[in-house]
């Protein structure tokens, strides 16, 4: 009777391990930028980075690091009043965190909508399994809909 039980027990299944987030909003992510007490830029450009400094996800790393800095460089527009007008060209340092054996990613070249933290005279922008800060590839909607938060146009907290 114990083999029995054993055996079922084994054959059980495991419940299944997955992440779940919240569809990624532009306009939710101006709202948490625009409450934080840091400063932001939105920026439209190329991320370029080293994608091997990216930490691995759980398939091939048991327990990745809960953060990772990975230096890049961000070039571009940033938003103003006008729209994306502004050069932006600057090395960031990309923070990516990882959430249990899920990690932020994001590729080389990509071309990105970015909600980047200044904090001096240095850049960041966090990245997350379910997205972060960044949007990639930018789409035309998108910076519209950040264009129109930034300027006082309808910009609702979904």
């Amino acid at each position: 009777m114990r083999s029995v039980v054993f055996m079922l027990a084994l054959c059980a299944p495991f419940p299944a391990l997955a992440l779940s987030c919240i569809a990624p909003s532009v306009e939710r992510t101006f709202h948490e930028v625009n409450d934080a007490k840091a400063e932001y830029v939105v920026v439209h450009g190329r991320l370029t980075l080293d994608q091997s400094k990216l930490p691995s996800e759980g398939t091939t790393q048991s327990n990745p690091p809960k953060m990772t800095m990975v230096p890049a460089t961000l070039n571009g527009t940033s938003l103003s009043a006008s729209g994306f007008h502004t050069p932006f060209d600057h090395d960031i340092m990309l923070e990516v965190a990882c959430f249990g054996p899920w990690c932020g990613s994001i590729a080389d070249g990509a071309d990105v909508l970015a909600f980047v933290r200044r904090d001096g005279g240095q850049y960041a922008l966090g990245i997350n399994p379910c997205g972060g800060h960044v949007f990639a590839p930018a789409q035309p909607a998108q910076m519209e809909q950040v264009r129109q938060c930034f300027t006082g146009g309808t910009c609702k907290k979904k």
